[in-house]
């Protein structure tokens, strides 16, 4: 990857990774024969957690101070700069209402060529969270269908920091911390097809101005549940930033594939 595209893989992964109940719809309750879940504790309370995994190609234009470009990174990229990474949903419900929180950690690095007379290489790291808390309300629940609306937020906490390689030898750093958040609302829903599959989707908007003009996110996919209280679920989702502060910049569109895991009791 050249060194337009790491540095630019590395801002964008900040706002525009997995940060938002997009992947799960929540549990269904006892109506749905279709997706039945275990018996509710003897204080109607309900938990799940849900691990999963998204894999983004991001598509857009971004600008640092006087420097702007337009961005194409792939499936690849992300995958060679990513060193480590969580991705995982909690969520607790009381009837109609639920919280959670989609927590988000990864570690990406990267070195790569200069190919100028003052440096002969350099080297990105970078370590983020990103955290959604979120309240949802159970709207319609009917017997194979269940729609919720939701609202919360997603921050930002990034910690990042290049490394320039004199070809001369030594070495200089430099650092930058900066966290934001934006508030979000949307809808995500659930649609028994068989006694297993299901149909999932999800979509939000948010921004407004506190930290982004706009945010927004659609997911649609597939699940199969194993059994009373395990799924499995699989679809595609695309999540789009305009963020603008100071001196940067981004107009984007995160895209690619999402699998995970659920385990309700």
């Amino acid at each position: 990857m050249n060194l337009r595209n790491t540095l630019v893989l590395a801002l964008i992964s900040s706002t525009t990774a997995l940060t938002s109940p997009s992947l799960h719809a929540g549990p269904v309750t006892s109506k749905a024969p279709v997706i039945s879940n275990p018996p509710p504790s003897e204080s109607g309370w309900w938990f799940r957690a849900a691990p999963y995994v998204w894999l983004t190609a991001v598509e857009g234009d971004v600008s640092v101070g006087r420097l702007s470009s337009s961005v194409d990174v792939s499936m690849k990229d992300t995958l060679d700069s990513l060193d480590m990474g969580y991705m995982g949903v909690f969520e607790a419900g009381h009837g109609r209402w639920s919280v959670g929180m989609d927590v988000v950690y990864g570690k990406v690095s990267d070195d790569f060529a200069a190919g100028g007379r003052l440096f002969r290489s350099f080297r990105y790291e970078q370590k983020q969270w990103l955290l959604t808390p979120f309240a949802a309300y159970r709207a319609v629940d009917a017997e194979n269908v269940q729609l919720d609306i939701f609202a919360g937020a997603r921050i930002t906490i990034l910690e990042a920091e290049l490394t320039g390689r004199f070809a001369r030898g030594g070495e200089i750093t430099g650092s930058k911390d900066t966290d934001f958040a934006d508030p979000i609302v949307g809808l995500r829903g659930q649609v028994g097809l068989t006694e297993k599959l299901f149909l999932r989707f999800n979509g939000d908007i948010g921004g407004f101005g506190a930290s982004s003009d706009l945010t927004w996110q659609a997911f649609a996919g597939l699940g199969l549940r194993v059994s009373d209280s395990v799924s499995l679920a699989a679809g595609y989702r695309g999540l789009g930033v305009d963020y603008e502060k100071d001196s940067f910049a981004m107009d984007t569109v995160s895209h690619g594939p999402v699998v995970g895991l659920e385990v309700r009791w």
